[in-house]
């Protein structure tokens, strides 16, 4: 059996509305993209939404937007994707790395408020894996410190704080439709402005320093960040079966909690609470995250490692990146580790392969003894 680690879930409804959308002779950004941006306004429950092609252009958009650059520090959680603290490099600013909550993965605030200087003017908090952050205390100390926040909710469709979407309890937040994300587009994100007096500026941004476009008189410095309606009319598709795509990925979790609750040496991520939470993944923690990989690839089992630290990155050693405090938390979480797959066509079965194959693995681990192939 082959398990792996992603695929993407298209089908009729996502070829039914590209084909509309060549019939209709309009492929550049227009009206499936205004359909598109109104519809998730309206799910999410801001003002206004803008699509743009990727994480890095939004981020960069958002924190310039709210007036982020050189000689600015931002705060950037160490556990996430390299996109968000490439973002803040491309403002000029300087990231200051901060350490998590071992629990889930999110910023801590902690360590956020003793990382913090006078020029300090950026928060960006990222949703890990599914979950909110705890954005009222984020949120708290945003407000004493006079710093404006930018939600990467890159993994965050459909995940809540409390009643309220994340992305929207910020100043501007940012949630990916990348390929293995809850609903895709292919590439693309989305940004959530939720204040009127930021619409604009993020108009002007995106979209060559006009408000509309066909004209060629552009009032402000702006860019392209446009995207085109085939993957506005993919997302279309995707989002008319969102909640019932968001309650097969919860289903299949709680299919690996009951399969593997008694697995040796193994942990699953827990739920924090703060709201409704959508699995990116289902992640598990064990003391050799790396050996059960590799064995789970011998049984046709795709996975992923927790992301890599980014105070460790090659990339980032002769940058400006800052860290006050060696982030612990994130070294721990890396080093323990693994995303199995959830999708909305994994099967019982394949469920049922994976689990038996991990607790192979910790069971063999446990009493000392090599480790073959699972059963097929």
């Amino acid at each position: 059996m082959q398990v792996p680690e992603f695929s993407p879930s298209l089908g009729f409804q996502e070829t039914a509305k590209v084909l509309e959308t060549l019939a209709g002779n309009w492929i550049t950004e227009g009206p499936k993209t205004r359909e598109l941006e109104e519809a998730l306004a309206t799910y999410v429950g801001c003002r206004r939404v803008l699509m743009v092609p990727n994480g890095t252009q939004a981020i960069f958009a958002a924190l310039k937007v709210l007036g982020i650059g050189p000689g600015d520090e931002v705060i950037v959680p160490d556990f996430t994707f390299f996109g968000t603290v490439s973002a803040v490099l491309l403002t000029g600013a300087t990231p200051v790395l901060v350490d998590v909550d071992e629990f889930d993965g999110n910023i801590s605030i902690p360590s956020a408020a003793r990382s913090l200087s006078a020029k300090t003017k950026a928060i960006v908090p990222v949703h890990i894996y599914g979950q909110s952050c705890d954005m009222a205390a984020v949120r708290a100390l945003a407000d004493r410190h006079a710093l404006r926040i930018v939600e990467d909710a890159a993994q965050g469709m459909g995940v809540t704080f409390g009643e309220r979407h994340v992305g929207t309890l910020g100043d501007i937040g940012c949630i990916s439709f990348f390929a293995d994300k809850t609903m895709t587009t292919g590439e693309g994100w989305a940004l959530l402005v939720d204040d009127a007096r930021l619409v604009d500026e993020c108009i002007y941004f995106k979209n060559q320093g006009r408000l509309n476009r066909g004209t060629f008189v552009h009032e402000r410095i702006g860019y392209n960040f446009r995207i085109s309606d085939m993957q506005a009319a993919v997302g279309l598709a995707q989002f008319s079966r969102i909640e019932s795509t968001i309650e097969r990925k919860l289903e299949i979790q709680r299919a690996y909690v009951v399969r593997l609750a008694a697995c040796p040496g193994l942990r699953l991520w827990g739920d924090n609470g703060f709201g409704r939470s959508v699995p990116f993944r289902v992640n598990v923690l064990v003391d050799d995250p790396e050996g059960l990989q590799a064995h789970l690839k011998t049984c046709g089992i795709g996975t992923r490692r927790f992301f890599y630290p980014l105070h460790m990155q090659p990339a980032l050693s002769n940058t400006n990146v800052v860290v006050r405090e060696r982030p612990i938390s994130s070294i721990r979480l890396f080093e323990r580790g693994l995303m199995l797959r959830t999708g909305f066509d994994l099967s019982e079965g394949q469920i049922d392969y994976v689990c038996d194959a991990i607790r192979t693995f910790q069971t063999g681990r446990t009493m000392g003894t090599v480790v073959g192939a699972a059963a097929q």
